[in-house]
């Protein structure tokens, strides 16, 4: 079961909340500052049960389209 996880990231010297996801072995953290979109693609993970050893490619296609 994929979910959110959150961080801060300094941008321009300011503190922005930062969102990526995560799973039972493995968190990617700061994919984007904008939480619906990760929430929709956690959505999509989840409804496909994405393979955890295919996270970071699934990463790249989410953040290329």
């Amino acid at each position: 079961m994929w979910r959110i996880v959150e961080a801060e990231v300094y941008i321009d010297g300011e503190t922005a909340r930062s969102y990526g996801i995560g799973s039972e072995h493995i968190e990617i953290f700061d994919i984007s500052v904008k939480r619906d979109e990760i929430q929709e693609f956690v959505s999509l993970l989840n409804r496909l049960c994405a393979s955890e050893a295919h996270a970071y490619e699934l990463v790249e296609d989410f953040l290329g389209r």
